[in-house]
């Protein structure tokens, strides 16, 4: 190879490093805002070379960003896979609770079950207890009229 083929690729080398250098060197030192919401939301820093916040922080932050909805969407498609077979847990508990309760209902309340038969015996069972009266009521009775006719019987 001939000086000149290597002063020429030398030559091209450092154009080619100082472009490609220019570039990332261009990103470090543009200025760039970046909202303080989005670095809290990302959970990263912003690394800071300079006195302010650079273009090349904000693509960084940006990917951090994306990553971390990614993330956080994952973990709310778990959340919401564990509430959905929660529910399905206590709605098919509360439908076995609901039928086990009618069909408690329905044989306490039926026209043959106890409840009626009860509803029905009470009026008579009141009454015949109102009205029958007891051996010891009737011996007072006779007892308090002998006292008041004077002991005759």
């Amino acid at each position: 190879m001939s000086r000149l083929q290597k002063l020429l690729v030398l030559l091209c080398s450092v154009v080619l490093v100082t472009v490609l250098g220019c570039s990332a060197w261009m990103e470090g030192l543009s200025p760039a805002h970046i909202d303080p919401a989005a670095i809290e939301y990302s959970k990263t820093e912003p690394t800071v070379y300079t006195p302010y916040t650079s273009l090349w922080d904000a693509r960084r932050i940006q990917r951090e960003l994306e990553y971390q909805h990614l993330v956080n969407q994952r973990d709310l498609a778990r959340l919401l896979e564990d509430d959905k077979g929660y529910y399905n847990k206590l709605t098919r508990a509360m439908q076995i609770n609901i039928a086990s309760a009618e069909e408690l209902r329905d044989t306490l309340f039926s026209p043959t079950g106890p409840m009626s038969l009860l509803f029905a015996a009470v009026p008579a069972l009141g009454l015949g207890a109102y009205l029958i009266p007891r051996k010891k009521d009737t011996e007072k009775i006779k007892e308090l009229e002998n006292k008041l006719n004077g002991g005759q019987a």
